[in-house]
């Protein structure tokens, strides 16, 4: 399963383009709406409206969305352990990680490289 974060041939106002290039830059640091709402200068009930309208998802979900889809190519390319990709991508907290990651992708991200890891060491048989 996987998540389509944004649609990108879709026009988004100012506001909410400026949020998600944002949040892609400086996903691994903390986010929330206070932090977001102050550097847009919006008040935070009107951006997440805003987001909402114009995306289909809050802001807290396509935070997850996108820590989630980089903790993937983690899981994929390196040997970091699962709370070393949970700080990676901006999360404080390896069970909030993996929680966030099975209900988005289905799995746990152990489960995710272990099955990774089958599928590559079967296509070198």
């Amino acid at each position: 399963m996987s998540t389509n974060n944004i649609n990108h041939n879709k026009i988004y106002s100012f506001h909410v383009r400026k949020a998600i290039d944002f949040t892609k830059k400086n996903y691994r640091e903390p986010l929330s709406l206070d932090i977001i709402s102050e550097f847009l200068g919006l008040n935070k009930c009107y951006f997440c409206n805003l987001f909402k309208k114009e995306t289909g998802k809050t802001y807290s979900n396509y935070v997850n969305e996108i820590r989630i889809e980089n903790s993937k190519k983690l899981l994929c390319h390196t040997d970091l352990s699962i709370l070393e990709v949970a700080l990676s991508v901006g999360y404080n907290n390896q069970n909030y990680y993996t929680m966030a990651f099975k209900r988005l992708i289905g799995t746990t991200p152990l489960k995710y490289r272990n099955n990774l890891q089958h599928v590559k060491s079967k296509e070198l048989r």
